[in-house]
């Protein structure tokens, strides 16, 4: 036998074939290479390294790598198993035609190869086309400077062959161990074997309600911290296993509970209903598991990108309440006083005018706060209980506030970045002050009970030596007396720039200047972070979509295969043709809709969590963030119903054909 041309023939007509199960395969890690070839691009274009703040969405580019990394080596493996099951009859009867194992592997190695490098070659000639386009929409949604040369690097090549070829080469190996350990009968029986029925169905049934409520009382009950991350990822593990157990176990003891049910089961719709999705929850599960699981992160990825894009400003606005901030030593009075003229020299200079200016001075310690007990903090390194104090006098906040407070001298106003303080007396090392009132707002620091990070306290005195004697108390040391100048500007953004990068060259030699801060700046790394996420999660979301379709179209395809015997089985026991259609419609439709049903869930029972994420990144907007996630679900439930119609074609299809 002249195999040297015969198994490329063989690889061929396989291919070909069974191009309904291969062709979207092919195209999916076509798509798969397309977006991992432009990620390393990205990454690997040596002028990003010159672009300001393009290094958070480097940075956010390299975690989007390993991900999609992790993301789609098991993607390819699931899928790759359906299309060896696919092709188990087919192999069984090449070895009863007389071809040896060695022989068949040979093929399957030929096949790998052809699919591999079809692949390649289709993803990255669509990265090359596409690529400076992707990468001109990235420089755009991260605000930063599009007139910037983009170059193909070649270990961008290298890593996208590397990572595709050990992918493939694991899914040929898994495929040589089935085919070479099984003899030709059990070949040519796997098509009909579904997904084994778990043991022990109650016991995992109870497990997967437990891990599943876990996971929901870990994203309940989960506080704002430095713990956010981690919990977010454990009650995701949680999730993820429970959903498996009650998918493959638990779906099937709820149905024979109610098959057990004489009264409800021994009715005709409920008693073909309930056989059939016994039956199709035991060759499903895992699959549907999988559908519910990509559908839950599309959901999740749209909603927290959508999200972070559209809360952009809040965000912004609620980190800097004034457009500028300048601190300086108060004892500096001379530079103090030469930068108001510097200021308003280069605004009238660069047509921009300053508004809403504000003008204090206040001392600034670090203390230990325990109830409402405040300490000095003379242990080195980070403490959990650590605040900043803020001190001024109720002359400034007066002046600020437009109002006429009057404080004793043993009276002090306090006020909270985030959560209320609650007592009607403050110790500070000991000395006691009655609190006249807790302000619940304050023009220099919006109020967020909610925030993430640590607080600061406002305690607000009746003079100046009252404020500097606290100040000494708490910081064991002579404290230094800070002057603070704030302002908004308005004209033209590149205006701004300029008066700022100028206002900043002749402040910076000011022996008294201490620091400085601007909206715009902070915005524009807010800016290239938030754009690098949402330009990362749509093509997420498009990676998870199309996994999703992909696993629908699959398993629309193994449900045709099997009720196209089952159509003939039904009409044998004298079920008429619209019965029966009927009958399997509705099966069908129960079982995609579980997935679904699983995802919105998920995500209702998640959002408490993911709130708490979009916190963590300082957006407080609660009603956007709940807004968006009712729009998504919507939207993504249209895009399933849409996807289920479009994937049912190929299962009608199939069973048409058992009635020809």
């Amino acid at each position: 036998m002249n195999t040297g041309t015969l198994l490329p023939k063989l690889a061929l007509t396989g291919i070909w074939k069974n191009r309904m199960v291969y062709l979207p395969y092919i195209l999916t890690t076509s798509f798969s290479v397309c977006v991992f070839f432009i990620f390393n691009c990205i990454l690997h274009n040596k002028v990003m390294e010159n672009i300001p703040h393009a290094m958070y969405v480097m940075v956010l580019l390299q975690i989007g790598i390993f991900l999609l990394g992790l993301i789609l080596a098991p993607f390819l493996f699931y899928t790759n198993s359906f299309l060896i099951k696919r092709r188990k009859k087919e192999l069984g009867l090449y070895s009863i035609l007389g071809l040896e194992k060695k022989h068949i592997s040979m093929m399957l190695l030929i096949e790998t190869l052809l699919i591999y490098a079809l692949s390649l070659l289709l993803g990255i000639v669509t990265a090359i086309i596409f690529s400076k386009l992707v990468f001109l929409i990235l420089l755009n949604v991260s605000g930063l400077p599009i007139d910037t040369e983009f170059t193909v690097s070649m270990s961008s090549f290298k890593a996208t062959m590397i990572f595709f070829g050990i992918v493939s080469l694991l899914n040929v190996l898994t495929n040589l161990f089935q085919v070479t350990r099984a003899n030709p009968a059990e070949l040519l029986r796997s098509p009909k074997q579904g997904e084994k029925e778990p043991k022990h169905l109650w016991i995992f049934s109870i497990l997967g309600v437990l891990f599943l409520g876990s996971g929901y009382a870990i994203a309940a009950v989960a506080k704002l911290n430095g713990m956010i991350f981690l919990f977010f990822f454990l009650a995701v593990l949680f999730v993820v296993i429970g959903t498996y157990y009650l998918f493959t176990a638990g779906s099937i003891v709820f149905l024979r509970i109610l098959k057990r049910n004489k009264k409800f089961y021994y009715k005709k719709e409920n008693y073909i209903t309930v056989s059939g999705m016994i039956y199709r929850m035991k060759k499903s599960a895992a699959s549907l598991v999988n559908i519910c699981i990509f559908s839950t992160m599309i959901i999740i990825t749209l909603l927290c990108t959508i999200s972070l894009s559209l809360g952009e400003e809040d965000v912004i606005k609620f980190r800097f309440p004034y457009d500028v901030v300048y601190v300086f030593d108060a004892a500096a009075t001379e530079d103090i006083h030469q930068f108001g003229d510097e200021m308003n020299a280069l605004a009238f200079k660069n047509d921009v005018n300053i508004s809403d200016k504000k003008e204090w001075n206040y001392y600034q310690v670090i203390a230990l706060e325990n109830d409402n007990h405040f300490s000095a903090d003379i242990e080195p390194g980070y403490q959990e209980n650590q605040q900043k104090l803020v001190i001024l006098t109720v002359e400034a906040y007066n002046r600020i506030e437009g109002k006429k407070e009057i404080l004793q001298e043993n009276e002090v106003l306090i006020y909270s970045t985030a959560k209320n303080f609650g007592y009607d007396r403050i110790l500070l090392n000991d000395q006691a002050y009655r609190i006249k009132s807790e302000l619940k707002a304050f023009t220099l620091d919006p109020k967020e009970p909610n925030s993430y990070s640590n607080r600061t306290y406002y305690i607000i005195t009746s003079d100046l030596a009252g404020a500097q004697h606290i100040a000494a108390v708490l910081s064991k040391k002579e404290p230094m007396l800070y002057d603070n100048i704030r302002f908004n500007m308005e004209g033209e953004k590149s205006d701004k720039e300029e008066f700022l990068s100028e206002l900043f060259k002749q402040t910076s030699r000011f022996e008294g200047w201490i620091s400085s801060e601007n909206a715009i700046e902070w915005g524009a790394m807010t800016k290239s972070m938030n754009g690098g996420l949402l330009f990362i999660g749509v093509f997420f979301g498009l990676i998870f979509t199309i996994c999703l379709v992909l696993i629908m179209y699959y398993k629309q395809i193994a449900e045709g295969f099997e009720d196209r015997n089952n159509f003939e089985i039904m009409q044998q026991v004298g079920m008429s043709d619209e019965d029966v259609k009927v009958t399997i419609r509705k099966q069908i439709l129960l079982v995609f809709s579980f997935p679904l049903i699983g995802a919105i869930i998920h995500t209702f029972m998640g959002l408490h969590m993911i709130i708490n994420l979009l916190y963590a990144l300082n957006l407080y907007n609660t009603s956007l963030i709940v807004t968006n996630t009712f729009v998504i679900i919507a939207v993504f439930a249209v895009f399933y119903g849409l996807s289920y119609l479009f994937t049912a074609k190929s299962y009608y299809r199939i069973v048409r054909q058992s009635e020809k």
